[in-house]
């Protein structure tokens, strides 16, 4: 995947308050300004402790400066450890999204082996901002490293 891209047209689970969903791309993303916060997994130390904290905690500010419509959060972990995640970070307006079949780890090929942490493949710790289905900037983290998806640097860059 690549910034002109349009998103893929596939379903993942969206958790929250109201229980596990049905969540299409295509369909919740059309004529929406999107940004998605990918992540190798949940309670994972770096994911848990350091990355999803700050945009749980400004989310609202987020999305009100750089008119945002939708923020959600993408994992390949299965809704169910996903949906404990979301209750242990708090409450946000973030959406979480379970990838847990890998089907968006695969069509977008942001994949990243984690074997030697027993976590097999896993997406790449990055940043998509979407447009109206189309992918307008892709930023992606080096491996082991919180810096370019990071909650501070992103504010500045999009």
């Amino acid at each position: 995947m690549k910034e002109g891209d349009l998103i893929p047209n596939i379903t993942l689970r969206s958790v929250d308050s109201d229980g596990i969903q049905n969540f299409n791309l295509v369909e919740y993303f059309q004529n929406k300004k999107v940004l998605v916060i990918c992540v190798p997994g949940a309670f994972t130390s770096t994911c848990h402790n350091q990355h999803l904290p700050p945009y749980i905690q400004n989310c609202e500010i987020l999305m009100k400066e750089k008119e945002i419509d939708i923020v959600c959060c993408i994992s390949t972990n299965d809704p169910f450890v996903l949906d404990k995640w979301r209750q242990e970070l708090g409450k946000s307006k973030i959406k979480f999204l379970s990838d847990g079949n890998e089907e968006f780890l695969k069509k977008t090929n942001l994949i990243r082996s984690h074997e030697k942490s027993f976590m097999g493949v896993r997406l790449i710790r990055s940043i998509i901002l979407i447009e109206n289905l189309k992918i307008t900037k892709l930023i992606l983290d080096e491996p082991g490293k919180l810096e370019k998806s990071s909650y501070e640097n992103i504010i500045k860059v999009i």
